[in-house]
């Protein structure tokens, strides 16, 4: 572990300290608007997206969940669900249920509403933390160090250079106003086309004056980055041979569980793959890793996911099927 790990004194759900606001940038800022009801100050709607940010919801909720837990106890499970959309013409309303209050575990529920309509649930778990002789974990794969990587923004303007092409500018934008940086790692070409992926990953600025509450609802903002479009690397829908379109992909549940505590403020590897996609749905499971490879916390998502062929007369109603050798997956926890 990180030496830079916060201290266990700071690492209290109650700590909401003087400079939240200015580091969060009203990213997972809430108001207090009644007991145990928060109000956001702040959504975001990336360009495309049908609704707000999946990950601000989450991290917004997680934060909401933690005001009311006392001192002592971190977050170990945040169960979610999206029920609909949220806009950003209208800020949402965050509702805590104290389920159940223990000495070791404590249980929250968070129902997120916009204009009196439940879109978001969640249910939290928090626990006194306690030491344990029974441990084991995957070992983090072996990838270039973020320094070695260049910004998906950089990534952008590099493609305008080399290219002919038009950058999205309001793409190149959003890079500037998340609280979030990545560094996206390329498969080597024989595993392109696997369902897997891995980035880097850290929140801006300097958190080391916030408990580890907080560094634990940014990590469950950033967790939502990436995952669920795992479940269509498979998938070649943007390449000159492509017979299909994306025409949906909507989350509709998320879990992230936390294993030790970390600092979100430090470079974090991100391990994701998809075991299946059918039905309509995608799923995708993720590993998060500190740089000195300790597993600090796993993910799962699912979500709607749907295509539509781009020549309807020719579309003979067959599927775009992938099954990749069970001997690569089996090397996965290792490796990429």
């Amino acid at each position: 572990m990180s030496s830079k790990t916060p201290a266990p004194a700071a690492m209290t759900a109650s700590d909401d300290d003087d400079n939240t606001a200015a580091f969060y940038e009203r990213t997972l800022e809430l108001e207090e608007v009644g007991p145990d009801t928060y109000l956001s100050v702040d959504l975001w709607r990336p360009k495309g997206n049908r609704g707000v940010f999946g990950g601000q919801v989450i991290g917004q909720a997680l934060a909401a969940a933690g005001k009311t837990v006392g001192g002592g106890f971190r977050c170990n499970s945040f169960h979610c669900y999206f029920l609909a959309p949220g806009q950003n013409t209208e800020m949402i309303a965050y509702e805590v249920r104290r389920i159940r209050q223990g000495t070791s575990y404590c249980s929250r529920l968070v129902v997120a509403k916009q204009s009196g309509r439940v879109i978001f649930m969640a249910m939290a778990s928090f626990q006194s933390p306690e030491p344990s002789r029974l441990r084991h974990q995957y070992a983090m794969p072996s990838v270039p160090p973020p320094e070695a990587l260049i910004s998906p923004k950089d990534q952008l303007q590099r493609k305008q250079e080399q290219s002919s092409e038009d950058v999205d500018v309001d793409k190149l934008a959003e890079h500037d106003v998340l609280p979030v940086e990545t560094r996206h790692i390329s498969l080597p070409e024989d595993q392109r086309g696997l369902p897997i992926k891995a980035i880097w990953l850290r929140a801006k600025g300097d958190m080391s004056e916030l408990g580890h509450s907080h560094h634990q609802s940014m990590l469950a903002y950033a967790s939502d980055f990436a995952l669920l479009s795992t479940s269509l690397r498979p998938f070649q829908m943007d390449g000159p041979e492509a017979k299909h379109r994306l025409s949906m992909l909507v989350s509709l549940d998320h879990t992230i569980w936390f294993h030790e505590p970390f600092r979100a403020d430090e470079w974090l590897l991100y391990v994701m793959e998809s075991p299946r996609t059918a039905s309509g749905r995608g799923l995708s499971i993720g590993r998060i890793y500190t740089r000195d490879g300790v597993h600090v916390a796993s993910t799962a998502q699912e979500g709607v996911a749907r295509s539509v062929a781009l020549d309807p007369a020719t579309d003979n109603g067959d599927t775009l099927e992938f099954s990749n050798l069970i001997s690569r997956l089996t090397d996965m926890p290792a490796k990429l």
